[in-house]
């Protein structure tokens, strides 16, 4: 891959021209970034490309199977097919996509250590995988997608404990099971199906020993599109002691009572 840095008399300002080549899977442009010249693992240089909490999301919008609204031009302004590469300034691959009509169908975006941050591809005409990671390797989350809209997503912490689970049920409509952890692995809060004929979930809170927090019964309303409290729920403190008992009817408060 060839580019061109034209440097200012003092060697501060950089400008990174795009420069079109064809190697044998398509096309390849160096992405302008600007700026003063760092060192290659500045992290303030990069951070118009990546962004500290969701990474690499400049090429989403050219996603259309998850949202997307956006086209993307090649050479002389002609709608982007095939396949195609944009680099860093330290000539590091930063995404490496296939197009069609200017459109991402599948694609790599990386670091600009060279590891990969995220790849998205299609299994077929209905699901399709988006794998995320932190920058030392550890996957940072993995979700499968229906039709455009999430079916199955975990997040996971950097020390590479689960951080963030839930997965719907075949119609996308309600959960079937939705769990979140504390940064050691312990389970933290949980809400899962038991009768899905009545949608009907067991709800559970953890205290970071594992103790149980909080515990009682929920109801998904297609109404109004909701998980209510209903029936008995029971509060505890620290020790496993109970300290409150409440009655809930489709959400509302009807009784409760302190021990």
């Amino acid at each position: 891959m060839m580019f061109y840095i034209i440097k200012s008399v003092r060697g501060l300002l950089v400008i990174i021209t795009l420069i079109f080549v064809e190697p044998i899977y398509g096309q390849g442009f160096v992405v302008d970034l600007g700026g003063e010249i760092p060192s290659e693992d500045d992290s303030i240089f990069y951070a118009s490309v990546i962004d500290q909490v969701y990474g690499v999301e400049m090429y989403e919008n050219l996603n259309h199977a998850l949202g997307g609204d956006s086209t993307r031009y090649g050479y002389k302004k002609k709608l982007m097919r095939g396949w195609y590469e944009d680099y860093y300034p330290n000539a590091q691959l930063l995404h490496r996509g296939y197009y069609v009509d200017g459109h991402l169908k599948m694609y790599k975006n990386f670091y600009p250590n060279g590891q990969l941050e995220r790849s998205f591809k299609s299994q077929d005409n209905v699901r399709s995988t988006v794998e995320k990671y932190y920058q030392d390797g550890a996957a940072k989350s993995n979700v499968v997608f229906k039709n455009g809209q999430s079916f199955k997503w975990e997040d996971y912490y950097p020390n590479g404990k689960m951080e963030y689970y839930e997965e719907y049920n075949k119609n996308l409509d309600y959960y079937v099971m939705k769990q979140t952890y504390y940064k050691s692995g312990q389970l933290q809060s949980q809400l899962e199906l038991i009768k899905p004929s009545k949608k009907l979930y067991d709800k559970k809170e953890y205290y970071l020993d594992g103790k149980i927090k909080e515990e009682g019964q929920m109801g998904f309303s297609e109404n109004l599109w909701d998980y209510l409290k209903i029936g008995k729920w029971l509060t505890y403190d620290e020790s496993g002691k109970p300290l409150k008992e409440e009655i809930y009817i489709n959400g509302k408060l009807n009784k409760e009572k302190s021990f």
